[in-house]
């Protein structure tokens, strides 16, 4: 099986398109989007948005419209979605647009400024295809070409194909057992300690969870007051033990980067005396450099392994082969979970 990639991006097919284009979302990754749009010369002729969040408002000089406003105005344009939702009834309307109207995703990236288009791609393809290489079954293979697909030409039934249930990664690759050693890199209020016992049967051998957001600290020893052999440090994990940027807006917007210093530690320094058996890290774009620092508890005890993958347009290649090259004997699974646009894309290792 080989690594086939569109012809072309959606940034030169929205370049090239002759239709109205028209901008579905009003937040930051609608500012994102545009502003790379802008740059590369590209007009857009509106902005919609769900009836319910129309209300009185604009957005970049546009009048916030809802989408029967452009389908009186036009006979036929293209939606572009910038906006993510896991919410599955706001997935199963931007499906149902798509059976009328083109729809686009142009993605960028959570973290950085680095776009997936054709300068990208041709610096980084022989990166890319080494990675695809190094998944350990047809099916994660065929997830990670439906990925790549999707960041480099936006089209949204590349993306409906890759997406599976977060369950059949805990059954078919995870396998979690009730002497688990846990460790939850990126906790926020406690939802991934909630699956893990969901899958465990609520036994285990010790959690430890690292939160840098204060906010969602909080909430996080709250919703796991009473669980045994349980520790929560408000810290970010990085590569470095002391402190780090990091930019504390209370909630998933927190990242490292920003202009407050916050406590930091690396993974060895996290899990102390304990021995990980299973280690999760969403952190938000610094995961290569958790992954550096650990590389020893990786190479020594090989812990499962369930990693962002969609933070940086690079981490798709960065990620694995690092991975790969601390411990060779990894075996690497690529899923995606119900998500709109790619986020939510995880890199397995058993």
């Amino acid at each position: 099986m080989s690594l086939k990639i569109e012809a072309i991006s959606v940034w030169k097919e929205l370049k090239n398109t002759t239709e109205p284009i028209i901008m579905y979302g009003t937040g930051n990754g609608a500012d994102k989007v545009l502003d790379v749009l802008c740059a590369k010369g590209v007009e857009i002729q509106g902005v919609m948005a769900s009836n319910s969040f129309v209300r009185s408002r604009s957005f970049r000089g546009f009048q916030v419209m809802p989408l029967s406003h452009f389908e009186e105005k036009y006979e036929s344009f293209t939606v572009i979605v910038t906006f993510g939702t896991s919410v599955p009834e706001v997935m199963d309307n931007i499906y149902k647009i798509a059976e009328k109207h083109r729809v686009l995703i142009p993605v960028v990236p959570v973290i950085g400024t680095e776009i997936f288009d054709e300068d990208f791609l041709n610096v980084h393809r022989a990166q890319i295809e080494e990675a695809y290489n190094l998944m350990a079954d047809d099916f994660s293979k065929k997830i990670f070409s439906g990925y790549v697909n999707f960041l480099y030409g936006g089209r949204l039934a590349d993306l409906k194909e890759i997406t599976t249930a977060e369950e059949e990664a805990f059954r078919n690759i995870l396998r979690l057992n009730e002497c688990e050693t846990y460790i939850d890199i990126g906790a926020y209020r406690g939802d991934t300690v909630e699956k893990f016992l969901q899958h465990t049967n609520g036994n285990y051998k010790e959690i430890i969870c690292a939160e840098p957001d204060t906010k969602s600290f909080n909430k996080l020893i709250l919703n796991c007051e009473g669980l045994r052999n349980f520790k929560a440090h408000n810290v970010a994990v990085a590569d470095i033990d002391g402190e780090i940027g990091f930019s504390n807006l209370h909630g998933r917007q927190s990242a490292v980067g920003g202009d407050s210093l916050t406590p930091c530690v690396t993974l060895p320094t996290l899990c102390g005396e304990a021995v990980p058996t299973y280690i999760k890290i969403d952190s938000e774009g610094c995961e290569n450099e958790i992954l550096t620092a650990g590389a020893n508890i990786l190479s020594q005890h090989k812990p499962k392994m369930n990693i962002a993958l969609y933070h940086k347009c690079s981490d798709i290649f960065t990620i694995p082969l690092l991975l790969k090259k601390i411990n060779p004997e990894y075996k690497l699974h690529l899923r995606h979970h119900p998500y709109i646009p790619a986020w939510d894309t995880l890199l397995y290792a058993e």
